[in-house]
């Protein structure tokens, strides 16, 4: 029998529905660490015990989920350690896709699991108190939350940067693209950056170090003037989560 007046076909679709929305982007990130065992094999053939490059490549990828790693530490070191740029490059940019993916469909289902509640309910006071922090985000609507996306070192992030979009009352397509646009753009940006700096470290130390110290000062100028020009922005009217649903998740 149906409850809560829907047949069993109607539930048998929420059912498949929910178990592509939550082990849909973990397959395809699945398929991406399968991908990279090829391009890491172990020593002794396709088979074997995993190797330290293939398993070094997992530990830093899974670190920049946990705060305060982020691009700007996890891509220098990556590099620093001889993975091509292309690589850590992707598996970040994946990494963010996926993850805005899961969070975005799966919100009310991963704020009732155990210990992964927490973090969501952590994450979720976090968003908030970047919230009252940055008005300028809601003010600017969409360019805001891409401008928050692509600025590291400010607690922004695939996370924070969905649940902000949807505590503004975005669709969760177009927080994904948000997600995706300023994630493609921040993390060229320091993984270019990064790999110009090592490669004026191997021609002459000092050299990276003066390119250091004067991307440095231009960072503090340009926040400086930022914060200078969103102080005129207010924050008057709460919002509360939205929940996805089936019009809101269709394409």
């Amino acid at each position: 029998m149906a409850e809560e007046g829907r047949s069993a076909q109607e539930w048998t679709k929420l059912i498949l529905r929910r178990i592509l929305f939550l082990g849909g982007p973990i397959a395809v990130y699945g398929v991406f660490l399968f991908a990279m065992w090829f391009v890491y094999p172990p020593a002794t053939g396709i088979i074997g015990q995993p190797s330290q490059e293939y398993l070094t490549l997992i530990g830093l990828l899974f670190a920049y989920l946990v705060p305060p790693f982020g691009k700007e530490s996890i891509i220098p070191i990556a590099l620093g350690l001889g993975y091509p740029i292309w690589i850590i490059c992707f598996g970040i940019i994946l990494m963010d896709m996926m993850s805005s993916i899961l969070i975005a469909l799966n919100f009310d289902l991963l704020e009732k699991i155990p210990f992964v509640g927490g973090l969501i309910r952590r994450f979720m006071d976090g968003a908030n108190s970047v919230r009252k922090k940055k008005p300028w985000i809601e003010q600017l609507s969409h360019l805001g939350l891409l401008i928050f996306m692509y600025i590291p070192l400010q607690g922004s992030g695939a996370t924070n940067t969905t649940i902000l979009g949807r505590l503004f009352g975005m669709r969760v397509r177009t927080v994904f693209w948000i997600v995706t646009v300023g994630s493609i753009l921040s993390t060229l940006s320091v993984a270019f950056g990064a790999a110009a700096v090592i490669e004026l470290w191997r021609i002459n130390p000092w050299f990276a170090v003066f390119a250091v110290l004067a991307l440095a000062a231009v960072i503090i100028s340009v926040v400086l003037v930022w914060r200078r020009y969103t102080k005129r922005f207010s924050l008057d009217t709460p919002v509360s989560l939205c929940d996805p649903d089936e019009e809101d998740i269709l394409p």
